[in-house]
């Protein structure tokens, strides 16, 4: 998306002369216009009294005459991936000037909306020109290795002219019987060992095989939004059809972007640097809010937190954790201690990291069963004791949570969510005890509660 993020970032500096051209229009403009297309978090340009290049030719504003040839500087501070997708045709731009980069700290980079998601806002500044595509005729096993590897779950479909003709989920290739669990799984069993790649690779190695394409399996009706969308429509579609990610196209159906929840929301984050308070993942993070009279996004998250959390001890065995896991809505567990203090989180990644080699593949068939729906009983050899030391929640849950106190407002978990890239936090009240949890798709409906 086109708001700076956490992290350093790169300063792009271009020097052209006020009179260069580009297609008929003066190159500064051009380039100006070119960045914003391409969803650039800002440009500006600077023009100087006076200066001289590699020419040695001095050249000046002319007493502020227009037309001049007065050196002209744009400055772009953004991403480096962005960057570096977008340099390759700026320097094409630039037929005779200077270009510099460098990494730059941003210190602070406000982009705040205090009340909501604001109305107003296109969603073509915010979404993601860079997407991952196939055609209607890409084999089966180039969709599989696109789909694993793409920034996106999702992988558009298009035809020369970049018409959008379709949509494949992850979804779609496991009702199709091609991905056997969802992809975070796939991902995590394929570098886990060899038994485990095997077992995931094998009920795939058909479908490779097969003579199925894109379109085959594709989603021929995607939901869709234009570029001129106001992002708080979006987010209310999103909430609508339970979407997680959009693609935005053109009037004549020409694919342009996808827009996700994630930069939804980051719309609202008021530094790419977030709070002091979210540096540390595993600490709380709370905070005084205004009173109740306040907009929503200034009230404290525990006005609306979810309290039906699916918990477990940190001595529940294995098998009933599972039972939990198929239960959640969030496919979380919570892991407390005997006074409801979070100790824990467990999701079904955890289980399969936790696991002996050995124990893995039985898991992995039964999360295949899961993933359709038809989930079987769990082979009772994956949990005996030969099969490792996760015997128990304690065994098998990730220490490290991120949590927000009930105080906590609803503008600093946003912040907070994004600086620890979690999807779900647990809500605890001032004695760290859970009271609840929220997700992304609560915080958008908080959100759009203005």
């Amino acid at each position: 998306m086109s708001l700076l993020r956490q992290g350093q970032a790169q300063a792009l500096t271009i020097y052209v002369g006020e009179s260069d051209q580009w297609h008929g229009t003066s190159v500064y403009i051009a380039i100006l216009q070119y960045l914003r297309e391409q969803g650039c978090a800002g440009a500006s340009v600077t023009r100087a009294i006076a200066g001289y290049g590699a020419g040695a030719r001095l050249h000046t504003n002319r007493g502020w005459q227009w037309p001049s040839d007065a050196p002209v500087i744009i400055h772009v501070i953004d991403q480096p991936d962005r960057l570096r997708r977008l340099l390759p045709h700026l320097q094409e731009m630039v037929s005779g000037g200077l270009m510099t980069l460098h990494e730059v700290d941003v210190l602070k980079y406000t982009h705040v909306q205090v009340h909501g998601i604001p109305t107003h806002l296109p969603v073509r500044t915010i979404m993601e020109p860079a997407v991952t595509c196939c055609t209607p005729t890409t084999p089966i096993n180039t969709i599989i290795d696109l789909l694993l590897a793409a920034p996106f779950r999702v992988l558009p479909v298009v035809d020369e002219q970049n018409h959008l003709l379709g949509i494949i989920s992850t979804g779609d290739l496991i009702n199709a019987d091609i991905f056997p669990m969802r992809r975070g799984l796939l991902r995590k069993a394929l570098e886990l060992d060899d038994q485990s790649a095997e077992a995931i690779e094998t009920p795939m190695a058909q479908a490779k095989q097969g003579p199925m394409t894109a379109q085959d399996v594709m989603n021929r009706q995607p939901h869709t939004v234009g570029p001129d969308t106001s992002v708080r429509e979006v987010a209310q579609i999103m909430i609508d059809t339970r979407l997680r990610r959009l693609s935005v196209v053109s009037a004549d159906g020409v694919l342009l972007g996808m827009i996700t929840r994630a930069d939804l929301l980051q719309v609202v984050v008021t530094s790419p640097l977030m709070s002091p308070e979210a540096s540390t993942k595993n600490q709380p993070l709370g905070g005084m809010v205004e009173d109740r009279g306040t907009p929503p996004q200034k009230r404290p998250i525990g006005d609306y937190v979810s309290p039906d959390v699916t918990t477990v001890s940190q001595h529940t065995p294995l098998d009933e954790v599972i039972d939990a896991l198929v239960l959640s809505p969030f496919k979380r567990v919570v892991v407390v201690d005997n006074v409801q203090q979070v100790v824990g989180i467990i999701s079904d990644v955890d289980v399969l990291t936790q696991l002996q080699a050995e124990g893995r593949p039985g898991f992995l068939k039964w999360l295949t069963s899961w993933a359709k729906g038809k989930p079987e009983r769990l082979p009772t050899g994956v949990l005996r004791p030969h099969t490792g030391k996760a015997h128990v929640a304690a065994d098998v849950m990730n220490r490290d949570v991120a949590i927000v106190t009930a105080q906590t407002s609803v503008q600093q978990t946003i912040e907070y969510m994004m600086t620890a890239q979690r999807k779900v936090l647990p809500v605890v009240d001032a004695n760290k005890r859970l009271v609840g949890i929220v997700g992304r798709s609560d915080l958008l409906r908080i959100l759009l509660e203005n």
